[in-house]
This record gives structure tokens, sequence and C-alpha cells, in this order.
């Protein structure tokens, strides 16, 4: 027993080191130690097994703690163990990391997160694609969000990586480029303040008081307090929370990244606690635009507290398929350069004198983009204060024929429109420098070549 304590009392400093590298483990008091070594050696280097006994009597009270050298050791000895039967009874056991010495016994309700999220350091100039795309080799991801200035936008530096298991997110933690500086994080408070300021995106609206208004008169015959909610996968978890948290009432929300390799979409779960907050959530938000040119759908989810019969299930069911039908097809037209309003005019569904952009100068008739073409000229675009959605970029450049690509710079006012041909992308300049689209004013201006090109160009001419 002296030696034991001794033992402990070494250990005692680093029982917290590597973070998360401590099972909690609740079992049957008829298990021994050899029992649980047997069972978890297997998953990496055991530092120490310590059951809690009985001071007096010295009889196990049933729990156990069991210390790895690493966090990856511990995840996948979490993950393999828990609810499963060891030693020679027909008993389950309950596996959970221990909490860390200055945290206590306190578990706040969203406790998984303390072992899903890593906060990294990054350089101001990634951006969240280059982040998903450096930690996606570790896992799959929930979602990779850089944290921005709410006034400028620019990156604070930093981010959250989110991983949908332990595991996952452990081998980040571990083998991860040490520039990133990888810890993992708090989880965050459920109860979220939504005081601060808003992004220009959403200004029109408006915070609700909920203790200065009653219920709304909503109607919500169905009863649902579930909502779904369809966004761009640029959107993350805490920009949706205070979006939804402007209706009162909001007890749940939480965002999942759907498609691979790179998110398409989306999906979060919205719970409210009534009815009528619900529908008029509903009813405010679905089809908001965030970020600019990114349609939110929002729809009731039935599955969960619905008192409709079958047949309205199905009813809603269909509507809001068409809707997500719908929205698919819409960001599809962008991506091929048209707006709806001129897809309309094609198929004839309202007048080609409708259908022009809103610009100060006269555009030549859309043309369809150059797929699979090699750049030849670029330019480079300034709009002040703030670009026009993507898709009237695309529908802008595309009418001066052979586009390839038009996209601004993350989080910046100025970007580039790529041609496979010089003339297209002179007569671009030579019309649309110095234009109002929608009433932003752009400038339209030759790119310089990249200096890699002009390197790998040297050096073709180089050789003999």
């Amino acid at each position: 027993m002296t030696d034991r304590s001794d033992r402990r009392s070494s250990l005692s400093s680093n029982l917290d080191e590597p973070p998360n590298s401590r099972l909690f483990i609740i079992g049957s008091k008829l298990l021994c130690e050899d029992d649980f070594r047997k069972a978890f050696e297997e998953f990496g280097n055991i530092e120490e097994i310590w059951m809690v006994r009985d001071r007096q009597t010295g009889e196990s009270k049933g729990v156990t703690y069991i210390k790895y050298s690493k966090t990856s050791e511990a995840a996948r000895a979490l993950e393999a163990m828990n609810g499963k039967c060891i030693g020679k009874l027909n008993r389950s056991i309950r596996v959970m990391i221990a909490a860390s010495r200055d945290q206590g016994s306190k578990r706040d309700s969203n406790e998984e997160e303390r072992t899903l999220r890593l906060f990294v350091v990054v350089p101001k100039s990634m951006t969240d694609s280059e982040l998903y795309d450096t930690f996606k080799e570790f896992g799959e991801i929930d979602y990779a969000t850089i944290m921005r200035d709410k006034e400028s936008r620019e990156s604070k530096g930093f981010a959250y990586v989110k991983y949908f298991k332990f595991s996952h997110a452990a081998a980040a933690f571990e083998t991860c480029d040490k520039k990133y500086k990888a810890v993992f994080a708090e989880p965050r408070k459920p109860n979220m303040k939504t005081d601060e300021k808003f992004s220009n995106s959403w200004s029109s609206l408006n915070k609700i008081n909920s203790s200065a208004l009653p219920l709304p008169t909503v109607s919500n015959p169905v009863g649902y307090t579930k909502l779904i909610a369809i966004v761009s996968p640029q959107v993350n978890q805490d920009q949706l929370w205070k979006l939804f948290d402007i209706v009162p009432g909001l007890d749940y929300c939480h965002l999942r990244l759907e498609g691979r390799p790179k998110p398409n979409k989306g999906v979060a779960s919205v719970v409210y606690n009534s009815a009528q907050w619900a529908a008029y959530a509903k009813e405010k938000l679905h089809g908001f635009e965030y970020p600019p040119g990114n349609r939110i759908i929002v729809k009731p989810d039935h599955e969960e507290g619905s008192r409709s019969t079958s047949s309205e299930r199905q009813k809603h069911s269909d509507i809001f398929q068409i809707a997500e039908t719908i929205a698919q097809a819409s960001n599809l037209i962008q991506a091929a350069g048209l707006s709806p309003d001129v897809l309309q005019a094609r198929l004839g569904l309202i007048p080609a004198k409708d259908s022009g952009i809103n610009c100060s100068v006269k555009l030549p008739e859309p043309q369809p983009l150059a797929p699979n073409e090699e750049t030849v000229s670029r330019c480079f675009i300034v709009c002040t204060p703030n670009p026009p959605p993507p898709s009237v970029l695309k529908d802008v450049f595309s009418r001066f024929g052979n586009l390839i690509d038009v996209y601004m710079l993350n989080n910046r006012n100025c970007g580039f429109a790529k041609y496979a041909s010089t003339e297209s992308a002179e007569n671009a300049i030579k019309t649309l420098h110095g234009a109002e689209v929608c009433g932003i004013r752009i400038k339209v201006l030759k790119a310089e070549e990249k200096q890699e090109h002009n390197r790998k160009r040297q050096r073709v001419e180089e050789k003999p």
C-alpha cells in the first residue's frame, strides 16, 4: 500500500498530461485490476490503474481510473470499450474521459466537445478551405472555422476544428504540424449571448426582446418546435446560433457539414421552446440570404414532436423537397455563370428586356463559360465598397465570351476574372472599368502575370 501511495504521489503532477489521457470507468465491484489490465493494455501504454476503494474495508467502489501515456491511446480505448463486458462477469462497463483536477467533478451538458474540438493557431492568410484541407487527413471533420474580426472580417490568427470522433481529434492533436500549436478547446457555453453586433449581412434583422413581446400569432397547427436549416458551408456554428437566437426561445442549435471531400452544404437542427417561436423563426429566416447570394432554407422537422397526420407530413415533405431542389438548381445556375433572371428569359418565362443586370453600361448578350480551357489572360477586379453576389459577377464577365472563372479573394473586395482569350479580357476591361454593377462601382484592370508562371516560362526558354 505504501508503494502504491508513493507511486500515486509521484504521478499526481502528470495526471492531466497529456490532456484527455485518463479514463474514468464505472463497473462491477467484483472486477479486479488484472481484469482491467488485460482488457485495456492492447490500446497502448498504461501508466497506472487505480481502483477507488473504501478506506475502512478496502473493498472496491466500482470506480477505476486508467492513465495512458498518449491521448490517442485513451481515445481508442474509450471508443472500443465503452459498453463492453470484461472479466468473467456479464456486466457492461461505462468508460468516460476523467475530469481534470482543475475541472473537478463539474461536467457541462456539451462535455463531449472537450474531446472533439481543437483550438489551433493559424497564419492570418489561411482560408477556411485551406484549414479544412489541412486537418481532414486526420479524420472526418464536423467543421473547421477561422475566427475573424466582426467589423473588418480579417483573421484573428486562430481557429477551431471539430471532429466527429475523439480518436481523430487526438490524432490531429498529436501529429499535426507543431506550428499550429493545437490544444483541446474548452466546451462552449450553451447559453450564448447575442448582444454583440451582427455582421452587415443580417443587419436588416432586429434583435427581439422575448421578455417584452407576447408569443407571436403565427399559425402552427402541426405544433412543431424543431426546425431543419440548410445553409452555405461557409457558415459556422457560432454564426448560425447568433442568427437563430434573434428569435426568442432558442433552446438548441447544432450545425454539421455535409459533402466530401469538401463540404457542399451545412445542415442544422434548431429547437425552440414553443411552437409559436419555431413557426416565427421559419417565417422570418426562410429565404434569408447569408452570406449574400446564399439563401437559407428553413423547414419544420416533423419527425420529432409532430402531431400532424401522415398525409400532412407527406404534403409538407413534398413541398420542402421541391424548395430544396429549387435552391440546389439555383446554385447550379449561378455556378454556370447565369443569373436566374437570364435563365427565365431564355426559357421565355419573362420578357428578355427584363432580364438585364442592373449595370451603368450596356452589356453584350450572355455567353456560356469556356470549360477546361487554359487561362490566357486575367483581369484584376476591385469592387467598392463590397462585391456583388458571385452569380452577378459571372453573369457580367461571361458576356464578353471565353470566361473560365471569376472569383473574389476571401473576405476581400478584390478578385480576378480568368479568360481563355486575350481579346475577351481586353473587351471586359474596356467596357467595365469604372462601371457600376448593382450600385457597386468596379475597377477592371489587366492583372499582372503570376511570377511562378514567369519562372516556368524562363526555364523552358533556357533549355537548349
